[in-house]
Protein backbone atom coordinates (compact mmCIF):
# COMPACT_ATOMS: atom_id res chain seq x y z
CA UNK A 1 0.00 0.00 0.00
CA UNK A 2 2.89 2.58 0.58
CA UNK A 3 4.14 1.76 -2.73
CA UNK A 4 0.62 2.02 -4.47
CA UNK A 5 0.55 5.25 -2.48
CA UNK A 6 3.41 6.91 -3.30
CA UNK A 7 2.94 5.96 -6.91
CA UNK A 8 -0.14 7.69 -7.38
CA UNK A 9 0.72 10.24 -5.41
CA UNK A 10 4.35 11.28 -7.10
CA UNK A 11 6.49 12.16 -3.86
CA UNK A 12 6.79 10.62 -0.66
CA UNK A 13 5.65 13.99 1.66
CA UNK A 14 2.36 13.59 -0.19
CA UNK A 15 2.07 9.66 0.18
CA UNK A 16 2.97 10.24 3.99
CA UNK A 17 0.10 13.03 4.27
CA UNK A 18 -2.52 10.49 3.04
CA UNK A 19 -1.39 7.44 5.17
CA UNK A 20 -0.93 9.26 7.95
CA UNK A 21 3.06 8.55 8.87
CA UNK A 22 6.25 10.42 8.68
CA UNK A 23 8.07 10.55 4.88
CA UNK A 24 10.89 8.92 6.65
CA UNK A 25 8.66 6.38 6.73
CA UNK A 26 7.54 6.06 3.28
CA UNK A 27 11.30 6.42 1.98
CA UNK A 28 12.58 3.74 4.70
CA UNK A 29 9.33 1.12 3.21
CA UNK A 30 10.02 1.94 0.02
CA UNK A 31 13.93 0.91 0.60
CA UNK A 32 13.03 -1.68 2.52
CA UNK A 33 10.86 -3.02 -0.47
CA UNK A 34 13.33 -2.39 -3.20
CA UNK A 35 15.85 -4.83 -0.85
CA UNK A 36 14.04 -7.49 -0.72
CA UNK A 37 12.23 -7.40 -4.76
CA UNK A 38 15.97 -6.74 -5.86
CA UNK A 39 15.10 -4.04 -8.33
CA UNK A 40 14.97 -0.14 -8.17
CA UNK A 41 11.23 0.82 -8.51
CA UNK A 42 11.80 4.68 -8.11
CA UNK A 43 14.21 6.80 -9.53
CA UNK A 44 15.02 9.84 -7.65
CA UNK A 45 15.80 13.28 -7.89
CA UNK A 46 15.57 16.26 -6.25
CA UNK A 47 12.85 17.45 -7.98
CA UNK A 48 10.44 14.57 -8.69
CA UNK A 49 9.83 10.73 -8.17
CA UNK A 50 9.30 8.57 -11.24
CA UNK A 51 8.86 5.03 -11.45
CA UNK A 52 11.14 2.76 -13.40
CA UNK A 53 10.58 0.35 -15.72
CA UNK A 54 10.01 -2.36 -13.21
CA UNK A 55 8.33 -0.07 -11.00
CA UNK A 56 5.63 0.45 -13.69
CA UNK A 57 5.08 -3.11 -14.16
CA UNK A 58 5.10 -4.12 -10.83
CA UNK A 59 2.31 -1.00 -10.50
CA UNK A 60 0.37 -2.61 -12.95
CA UNK A 61 0.39 -6.04 -11.57
CA UNK A 62 -0.10 -4.94 -7.84
CA UNK A 63 -3.30 -2.48 -8.23
CA UNK A 64 -5.71 -5.23 -9.53
CA UNK A 65 -5.60 -7.63 -6.67
CA UNK A 66 -5.04 -4.25 -4.47
CA UNK A 67 -8.36 -2.97 -6.01
CA UNK A 68 -10.05 -6.63 -5.18
CA UNK A 69 -8.89 -6.34 -1.04
CA UNK A 70 -10.33 -2.94 -1.42
CA UNK A 71 -13.86 -4.24 -2.24
CA UNK A 72 -13.93 -7.44 -0.47
CA UNK A 73 -13.12 -5.16 3.06
CA UNK A 74 -15.84 -2.39 1.87
CA UNK A 75 -18.35 -5.41 1.15
CA UNK A 76 -17.32 -7.17 5.09
CA UNK A 77 -18.10 -3.81 6.24
CA UNK A 78 -21.55 -3.16 4.78
CA UNK A 79 -22.37 -6.84 5.66
CA UNK A 80 -21.82 -5.49 9.51
CA UNK A 81 -24.67 -2.97 9.11
CA UNK A 82 -27.00 -5.53 6.56
CA UNK A 83 -27.68 -8.88 6.56
CA UNK A 84 -26.54 -10.88 4.00
CA UNK A 85 -24.55 -14.44 3.10
CA UNK A 86 -24.64 -17.77 3.80
CA UNK A 87 -25.92 -19.19 7.19
CA UNK A 88 -26.17 -22.75 8.88
CA UNK A 89 -28.94 -23.93 10.96
CA UNK A 90 -28.96 -27.01 12.65
CA UNK A 91 -32.17 -28.20 14.29
CA UNK A 92 -33.99 -31.22 15.15
CA UNK A 93 -36.14 -33.15 12.08
CA UNK A 94 -39.61 -32.73 13.10
CA UNK A 95 -39.34 -29.84 15.03
CA UNK A 96 -38.15 -28.04 12.40
CA UNK A 97 -40.40 -28.59 9.84
CA UNK A 98 -43.31 -28.60 11.60
CA UNK A 99 -41.98 -25.00 13.49
CA UNK A 100 -38.82 -23.20 11.56
CA UNK A 101 -39.53 -23.67 7.63
CA UNK A 102 -42.98 -22.60 7.88
CA UNK A 103 -41.73 -19.17 9.22
CA UNK A 104 -38.82 -18.53 6.52
CA UNK A 105 -40.99 -16.97 3.68
CA UNK A 106 -41.73 -13.80 6.41
CA UNK A 107 -38.13 -14.01 7.63
CA UNK A 108 -36.53 -14.21 4.02
CA UNK A 109 -38.62 -11.53 2.88
CA UNK A 110 -37.60 -9.30 5.43
CA UNK A 111 -33.94 -10.17 5.14
CA UNK A 112 -33.47 -10.92 1.68
CA UNK A 113 -29.79 -11.35 1.15
CA UNK A 114 -29.30 -14.03 3.43
CA UNK A 115 -29.22 -17.72 1.95
CA UNK A 116 -30.02 -20.51 4.61
CA UNK A 117 -28.67 -24.39 4.81
CA UNK A 118 -30.91 -26.60 6.85
CA UNK A 119 -29.61 -28.99 8.67
CA UNK A 120 -31.92 -31.32 9.95
CA UNK A 121 -30.66 -33.77 11.65
CA UNK A 122 -32.30 -35.76 15.22
CA UNK A 123 -28.50 -36.87 16.27
CA UNK A 124 -27.42 -33.54 17.37
CA UNK A 125 -24.51 -32.49 14.94
CA UNK A 126 -21.48 -30.51 17.14
CA UNK A 127 -22.03 -27.06 15.84
CA UNK A 128 -18.42 -25.67 15.90
CA UNK A 129 -16.96 -28.76 14.78
CA UNK A 130 -19.74 -28.65 11.87
CA UNK A 131 -19.37 -25.18 11.29
CA UNK A 132 -23.17 -24.54 11.81
CA UNK A 133 -23.95 -20.66 12.27
CA UNK A 134 -27.19 -21.75 14.76
CA UNK A 135 -28.40 -24.78 16.52
CA UNK A 136 -32.54 -25.28 17.54
CA UNK A 137 -32.16 -27.72 20.35
CA UNK A 138 -35.11 -29.33 21.87
CA UNK A 139 -35.38 -31.03 25.11
CA UNK A 140 -31.31 -31.31 25.83
CA UNK A 141 -29.17 -28.54 28.01
CA UNK A 142 -26.47 -26.95 24.68
CA UNK A 143 -23.30 -27.44 24.56
CA UNK A 144 -21.22 -25.52 28.06
CA UNK A 145 -19.23 -23.76 24.25
CA UNK A 146 -22.97 -22.54 23.41
CA UNK A 147 -24.13 -18.99 23.81
CA UNK A 148 -27.92 -20.40 24.30
CA UNK A 149 -31.35 -18.59 24.60
CA UNK A 150 -33.90 -20.10 26.37
CA UNK A 151 -36.44 -19.89 24.10
CA UNK A 152 -39.70 -22.35 26.10
CA UNK A 153 -40.65 -25.14 28.50
CA UNK A 154 -42.52 -27.85 26.75
CA UNK A 155 -45.31 -29.62 28.72
CA UNK A 156 -45.18 -33.89 28.20
CA UNK A 157 -48.65 -34.81 27.59
CA UNK A 158 -49.98 -38.47 27.92
CA UNK A 159 -52.25 -39.18 24.94
CA UNK A 160 -53.82 -41.54 23.41
CA UNK A 161 -57.04 -41.86 20.19
CA UNK A 162 -60.97 -41.15 22.29
CA UNK A 163 -61.20 -44.49 20.60
CA UNK A 164 -58.43 -46.48 22.69
CA UNK A 165 -59.65 -44.56 26.15
CA UNK A 166 -63.17 -45.32 25.61
CA UNK A 167 -62.17 -49.38 25.57
CA UNK A 168 -59.92 -49.46 28.17
CA UNK A 169 -60.52 -46.36 30.56
CA UNK A 170 -58.83 -42.85 31.58
CA UNK A 171 -56.16 -43.08 34.28
CA UNK A 172 -57.01 -40.84 37.24
CA UNK A 173 -53.18 -41.18 38.59
CA UNK A 174 -49.91 -41.69 37.03
CA UNK A 175 -49.77 -45.32 38.38
CA UNK A 176 -52.48 -46.30 36.50
CA UNK A 177 -50.64 -45.95 33.30
CA UNK A 178 -48.76 -49.79 34.30
CA UNK A 179 -52.38 -51.38 33.18
CA UNK A 180 -52.40 -50.00 30.17
CA UNK A 181 -50.54 -50.62 26.51
CA UNK A 182 -47.75 -47.40 26.01
CA UNK A 183 -45.68 -46.68 23.54
CA UNK A 184 -42.01 -46.59 24.13
CA UNK A 185 -39.65 -44.00 22.81
CA UNK A 186 -35.76 -44.82 22.12
CA UNK A 187 -33.54 -41.89 21.55
CA UNK A 188 -31.68 -42.32 18.39
CA UNK A 189 -28.75 -41.08 19.59
CA UNK A 190 -27.99 -43.17 22.88
CA UNK A 191 -30.40 -45.96 22.92
CA UNK A 192 -31.55 -45.59 25.95
CA UNK A 193 -35.61 -45.29 26.70
CA UNK A 194 -37.16 -42.11 27.14
CA UNK A 195 -38.76 -41.89 31.00
CA UNK A 196 -42.26 -41.29 31.99
CA UNK A 197 -42.13 -38.64 34.49
CA UNK A 198 -44.82 -36.22 35.91
CA UNK A 199 -45.25 -33.02 38.20
CA UNK A 200 -46.63 -35.12 41.39
CA UNK A 201 -47.08 -32.01 44.26
CA UNK A 202 -44.11 -30.68 43.24
CA UNK A 203 -41.76 -33.23 42.71
CA UNK A 204 -40.72 -35.31 39.53
CA UNK A 205 -41.91 -38.61 39.64
CA UNK A 206 -41.16 -41.48 37.06
CA UNK A 207 -43.23 -44.21 36.21
CA UNK A 208 -42.35 -47.89 35.07
CA UNK A 209 -44.78 -48.31 31.64
CA UNK A 210 -44.65 -51.42 29.61
CA UNK A 211 -46.11 -51.65 26.27
CA UNK A 212 -46.02 -53.76 22.67
CA UNK A 213 -43.86 -51.40 20.63
CA UNK A 214 -41.00 -49.38 21.09
CA UNK A 215 -39.75 -46.84 18.59
CA UNK A 216 -36.68 -43.92 17.57
CA UNK A 217 -38.73 -41.48 15.59
CA UNK A 218 -41.47 -39.45 17.69
CA UNK A 219 -44.12 -39.35 14.81
CA UNK A 220 -43.90 -42.42 14.36
CA UNK A 221 -45.41 -42.65 18.21
CA UNK A 222 -47.76 -39.76 17.50
CA UNK A 223 -48.94 -41.97 14.54
CA UNK A 224 -49.23 -45.11 16.95
CA UNK A 225 -51.09 -43.35 19.34
CA UNK A 226 -53.16 -41.26 16.86
CA UNK A 227 -54.51 -44.99 15.39
CA UNK A 228 -55.31 -46.39 18.60
CA UNK A 229 -52.67 -48.87 19.12
CA UNK A 230 -51.52 -47.49 22.64
CA UNK A 231 -50.76 -44.89 24.81
CA UNK A 232 -47.96 -42.43 24.68
CA UNK A 233 -46.43 -39.32 26.22
CA UNK A 234 -45.41 -36.76 23.76
CA UNK A 235 -43.88 -32.95 24.11
CA UNK A 236 -47.10 -30.68 23.34
CA UNK A 237 -45.73 -29.35 20.05
CA UNK A 238 -45.67 -33.02 18.66
CA UNK A 239 -49.65 -33.68 19.85
CA UNK A 240 -51.55 -30.65 20.14
CA UNK A 241 -52.55 -30.47 16.16
CA UNK A 242 -54.11 -33.55 16.82
CA UNK A 243 -56.27 -32.72 20.18
CA UNK A 244 -57.33 -29.72 18.62
CA UNK A 245 -58.32 -31.60 16.04
CA UNK A 246 -60.11 -34.61 18.30
CA UNK A 247 -58.20 -37.24 17.32
CA UNK A 248 -56.02 -37.22 20.30
CA UNK A 249 -56.83 -37.13 23.69
CA UNK A 250 -54.86 -35.84 26.92
CA UNK A 251 -55.24 -37.22 30.08
CA UNK A 252 -53.68 -36.46 33.68
CA UNK A 253 -52.77 -33.14 33.00
CA UNK A 254 -53.12 -31.59 36.14
CA UNK A 255 -49.70 -34.11 36.91
CA UNK A 256 -48.47 -32.76 33.42
CA UNK A 257 -43.98 -32.85 33.49
CA UNK A 258 -42.39 -29.15 32.11
CA UNK A 259 -38.99 -31.08 32.12
CA UNK A 260 -38.18 -29.98 28.28
CA UNK A 261 -37.38 -27.33 27.20
CA UNK A 262 -36.20 -25.14 23.52
CA UNK A 263 -33.37 -23.34 23.57
CA UNK A 264 -31.46 -21.62 20.34
CA UNK A 265 -27.77 -21.43 20.54
CA UNK A 266 -25.24 -20.19 18.93
CA UNK A 267 -20.78 -20.63 18.94
CA UNK A 268 -20.06 -17.03 19.64
CA UNK A 269 -20.83 -14.04 22.07
CA UNK A 270 -18.57 -11.38 20.04
CA UNK A 271 -19.04 -10.36 16.60
CA UNK A 272 -21.64 -12.11 15.75
CA UNK A 273 -23.04 -11.62 12.56
CA UNK A 274 -25.86 -9.71 11.67
CA UNK A 275 -27.53 -12.76 9.62
CA UNK A 276 -27.16 -14.72 12.50
CA UNK A 277 -28.01 -12.15 15.42
CA UNK A 278 -31.30 -11.12 12.93
CA UNK A 279 -32.32 -14.86 12.88
CA UNK A 280 -31.71 -15.69 16.05
CA UNK A 281 -33.63 -12.50 17.06
CA UNK A 282 -36.62 -13.49 14.66
CA UNK A 283 -37.15 -17.54 15.82
CA UNK A 284 -37.16 -16.16 19.38
CA UNK A 285 -39.61 -13.82 19.12
CA UNK A 286 -41.82 -16.07 16.81
CA UNK A 287 -41.83 -19.49 19.16
CA UNK A 288 -42.00 -17.33 22.38
CA UNK A 289 -45.77 -17.00 21.35
CA UNK A 290 -46.37 -19.97 19.35
CA UNK A 291 -49.96 -20.96 20.12
CA UNK A 292 -48.91 -25.20 19.80
CA UNK A 293 -45.79 -24.57 21.92
CA UNK A 294 -47.79 -21.91 24.87
CA UNK A 295 -51.00 -23.32 24.65
CA UNK A 296 -53.12 -24.78 28.32
CA UNK A 297 -54.88 -28.05 28.10
CA UNK A 298 -58.87 -27.82 30.15
CA UNK A 299 -57.54 -28.24 33.97
CA UNK A 300 -54.06 -27.35 33.12
CA UNK A 301 -52.33 -24.00 34.33
CA UNK A 302 -48.71 -23.91 32.40
CA UNK A 303 -48.13 -20.34 33.02
CA UNK A 304 -47.82 -21.30 37.25
CA UNK A 305 -46.02 -24.40 36.46
CA UNK A 306 -43.63 -22.81 34.10
CA UNK A 307 -43.15 -20.02 37.16
CA UNK A 308 -42.20 -22.45 39.33
CA UNK A 309 -39.60 -24.65 36.81
CA UNK A 310 -37.01 -22.30 35.83
CA UNK A 311 -34.66 -23.17 33.46
CA UNK A 312 -31.34 -23.80 34.67
CA UNK A 313 -29.36 -21.71 31.75
CA UNK A 314 -31.41 -18.63 30.27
Amino acid sequence: MVFLTTAENGSFSDAARKLGVSPAAISQSIARLEQELEVRLFNRTTRQLTLTEDGRRFYAQCRGPVNNLDTAISQLKASRDEPAGHLRVSMPNSFGRRFILPLMDEFCSLYPKVRIFFGLDDHFSDLIEDGYDVGIRVGMMPDSRMVARHLAQIPLYVVASPEYWDRHGRPTVPEDLTAHDCINFQFPTSGRLFKWEFDKDGERTPVDVQGTYTLNEMEAVCELARLGMGVAQLPGHEVMPYIRRGELEAVLTQYVSLERSIYICFPHREHVAPRTRVFVDFITERLAHHPDIMADLPGLDLASKRLAAQPALA
